[in-house]
């Protein structure tokens, strides 16, 4: 009676795993993008461009707003950088507590779960530092945290990613 039960369960809890584990890696993939963005915002010194916060010179897009453009002592691609930065971080903000959500609903392993939240955990300081990474002028100890906090992140999602591995995750079920 119980393997008849298994095996009825045993492909929605495959679809699960395999769900599960596409949105951690998208949000996986996503983070280290936007690591990479801000990196890159910071080598080309456009940490400033967008010299409020959150907005972007009082408006949500500066670049409908030529005059703006015109009258920064920042280039297009500047101020660019650094809008793209904050909407792709909000983007990858909603996409961590919707795996974190996700995680903590459906996902049994208890390493999978805690990972996932953590990262959700950190997401409101990672926020407030790259609020004041903008406020407090590139202040290096706020910008190292900013960093701090991102890698951190980083690290929960790829152990809620590479544990959730759907055939993984299987083998460690069965065995139980």
């Amino acid at each position: 009676m119980e393997e008849t039960h298994t095996r009825s369960y045993r492909p929605q809890a495959i679809v699960r795993r395999i769900r599960y584990h596409q949105l951690a890696s998208v949000t996986l993939a996503g983070t280290y993008v936007l690591m990479i963005l801000g990196a890159y915002t910071s080598a080309i010194g456009a940490g400033l461009s967008c010299p409020d916060w959150p907005m972007c010179y009082g408006t949500v897009v500066p670049f409908l707003h030529p005059e703006i453009i015109t009258n920064s002592p920042y280039s297009a691609l500047q101020i660019f950088a650094e809008w793209a930065h904050r909407g792709l971080a909000m983007i990858v903000g909603l996409l961590i507590i919707s795996t974190a959500l996700v995680a903590w609903y459906t996902r049994e392993r208890a390493i999978v779960r805690g990972s996932a939240v953590f990262a959700a955990l950190l997401l409101p300081v990672q926020v407030v530092l790259g609020g004041l990474t903008v406020t407090e002028s590139l202040e290096p100890v706020i910008v190292t945290s900013h960093l701090a906090t991102a890698t951190l992140i980083l690290v929960a999602l790829t152990a809620s990613t590479v544990v959730s591995w759907p055939a993984l995750d299987a083998k460690i079920s069965v065995r139980r």
